[in-house]
C-alpha cells in the first residue's frame, strides 16, 4: 500500500445498538411522500426529524421497523465514537475523490489522439489541461493525498507525465474498457481491496475530467453538499444542472416534488431532490418540453456515495455485477492481480447510469449552482471559449475573414503552414499534422465516427504492407 494513502485497513469493529422513538400519524407516512421500504423508509424517519428524540447516526442502516399504535420504533447499529454530521464528514469517516480520465476523445479528432487525449490538452478557458483544471477542483473538498485517476493502460504513462500534484500511484489503470460501470467498478475494488478502506466508513466522490465548471467555489460547496447528502441519507446521490438550452445531447433528471427538506440543519440543504426518473437523450421537441417545464436537470456524470450504499444498491440492481465487484475486491486484497483482471474482463461494457442509476430504489440530486458543459465535442469548445467580437473561438494564429461563430484550432504555425478561412459561418476547422478537420458545427457529434474510420484505415494499411 502507498505510504501517502492514509486508509485505515479492515479491523474488527464494535456496535453499539441504540434505540430512538418516532411518533408520527400514519397519514404522515403518505404526506412525506414515502413508503416504508428500505431507503425511503430511511429518508422518512429523516424527514420526520424534528419528532425524533435522538438521531440515529446518518450511515447506520434501519434494522426493524415496527409500525402501529402511532409509533415507530428503530433499531440502528454504529460504531462507538464516531461522528459523521456536518458537512465535512466525520472523524472516522474517509472521503475520497477520483476523476474519470479513460476517454480518448475521439469527437475532438485530430487534435485529440490516443496518445494524447483531450484530458491532456488546454481546452478549457483556462492555460491548464482540462484534467489539471479538475485536480485543483477538489482542492478543499477532499485532502489532496485522498484523490485518485482512473484511467486506461494506454493512458496511465501521459497522465503519469504530466506531473499532476498527486503521487503516480494514484493514477490507477483498468484493465481494459469497460465503459463507466467498469471505471466505477475497478475504483471500488482498488479502494476496498488494495488499499483497505472499509465500506462503512468510506465516501466516493466521482466526476469526470471533461467538463467545464463556471463558479468553482461554488461547484466545491455543492460537491460538499452532495457528500454530506450521501453520508446522511444513506443514498446514491447525483449532481444536476438547470438546463440553460433544449439540449438534445444530454440525459436529463426529472426532480421529485418539492417537499421539506431532508436535511434542515444543512445550509444549501434545498438544493437536495429526489430522483423521479432518469430521461435518456430527448429529440428536440421533447429537450424544449424538458427546457421549458423547469422540473427537468442535465445529468452532469457526478457520483456520490458510501461504498456500502453503492454495494448494496447494486446487489439489487445488477447482482452478478455485484458479485464480480466483491471478488475483485477480494483478489485485489490478496495480491491477486491476474484474478481481478480476469474477473474484470466480465463485466458488461456499459456506463455506470444505465447498469445502475436508472434501476437504483434510492438516488437523491444537488440542483448544482454553478455553470456547467460537457467539453464532449467542438460544438461545445466553442460555447465556453473565449470568442472574438464575431463569436470565432481561435486557437493558433490562422486568418479569418467574414468568418462568424466559427471553432478554429491550429496547430500548423509551427510548421511554417498557413491555415485561412473565408465566408465561414458556425464551423470547425481543426489542423493539425495528424490530419483536417471540416465541418458544420451541429454535425460535431459525427467527428467520432470519422476518427474511427481514419485509424481503422490506417490499420488496414500497415497491416498490408
Amino acid at each position: 500500500m502507498s505510504e501517502s494513502l492514509a486508509f485505515p485497513r479492515n479491523r474488527p469493529r464494535e456496535h453499539l445498538q441504540s434505540v430512538c422513538h418516532i411518533r408520527f400519524r400514519r397519514d404522515q407516512v403518505g404526506a412525506l411522500g414515502m413508503s416504508p421500504r428500505r431507503g425511503r423508509c430511511r429518508r422518512m424517519l429523516l424527514r420526520a426529524g424534528s419528532k425524533v428524540d435522538r438521531m440515529f447516526p446518518p450511515r447506520s442502516g434501519v434494522r426493524r421497523l415496527l409500525r402501529g399504535g402511532g409509533e415507530a420504533i428503530v433499531t440502528t447499529s454504529a460504531l462507538r465514537g464516531m461522528e459523521v454530521h456536518g458537512m465535512g464528514g466525520g472523524a472516522g469517516r474517509i472521503r475520497i475523490g477520483a476523476i474519470m480520465a479513460g476517454g480518448t476523445g475521439e469527437r475532438f479528432w485530430p487534435v485529440s489522439r490516443p496518445d494524447r487525449p483531450k484530458q491532456l490538452l488546454p481546452l478549457g478557458p483556462s492555460n491548464r489541461t482540462l484534467l489539471e483544471d479538475t485536480v485543483s477542483r477538489f482542492n478543499g473538498v477532499v485532502p489532496s493525498e485522498r484523490l485518485l485517476i482512473v484511467t486506461s493502460k494506454g493512458l496511465r504513462a501521459p497522465i503519469v507525465a504530466a506531473e499532476l500534484p498527486l503521487p503516480d500511484d494514484h493514477v490507477i489503470a483498468e484493465p481494459s474498457k469497460r465503459n463507466t460501470l467498469g471505471a466505477v467498478a475497478w475504483l471500488t475494488a482498488h479502494v476496498t481491496g488494495r488499499l483497505g478502506a472499509h465500506p462503512d466508513e468510506t465516501t466516493l466522490a466521482i466526476v469526470s475530467a471533461d467538463q467545464y465548471v463556471g463558479n468553482v467555489e461554488t461547484l466545491r460547496s455543492n460537491l460538499t453538499l452532495a457528500m454530506t447528502a450521501a453520508e446522511r441519507l444513506d443514498s446514491l446521490v447525483i449532481v444536476g444542472v438547470q438546463p440553460t438550452r433544449p439540449e438534445t445531447g444530454y440525459g436529463y433528471i426529472e426532480m421529485g416534488k418539492s417537499a421539506e427538506p431532508l436535511m434542515p440543519d444543512v445550509e444549501g440543504a434545498d438544493r437536495v431532490h429526489q430522483v423521479a426518473a432518469f430521461r435518456e437523450k430527448p429529440d428536440a421537441v421533447t429537450a424544449e418540453e424538458y427546457f421549458r417545464s423547469g422540473g427537468f436537470l442535465w445529468n452532469a456524470g457526478m457520483f456520490f456515495w458510501g461504498v456500502s450504499t453503492f454495494m448494496r444498491e447494486l446487489e439489487a440492481a445488477q447482482p452478478e455485477v455485484a458479485g464480480l465487484v466483491r471478488d475483485m475486491t477480494r483478489a485485489l486484497a490478496e495480491g491477486e492481480e491476474a484474478e481481478a483482471e480476469r474477473l474484470f474482463a466480465e463485466l458488461p461494457a456499459t456506463s455506470i447510469d444505465y447498469a445502475l442509476m436508472e434501476h437504483a430504489e434510492d438516488v437523491l440530486v444537488v440542483r448544482a449552482g454553478f455553470a456547467w458543459d460537457d467539453i464532449g465535442a467542438w460544438d461545445a469548445w466553442r460555447r465556453m471559449a473565449e470568442c472574438d467580437e464575431r463569436g470565432n473561438a481561435i486557437v493558433g494564429d490562422p486568418l479569418l475573414i467574414d468568418c462568424h461563430d466559427c471553432a478554429v484550432y491550429d496547430e500548423l504555425g509551427d510548421a511554417g503552414i498557413s491555415v485561412a478561412v473565408i465566408g465561414m459561418d458556425e464551423v470547425v476547422v481543426a489542423a493539425t499534422s495528424d490530419g483536417v478537420l471540416v465541418a458544420p458545427l451541429e454535425r460535431a457529434q459525427e467527428v467520432r465516427d470519422v476518427a474511427r474510420r481514419i485509424h481503422q484505415t490506417r490499420r488496414d494499411t500497415r497491416g498490408s504492407e
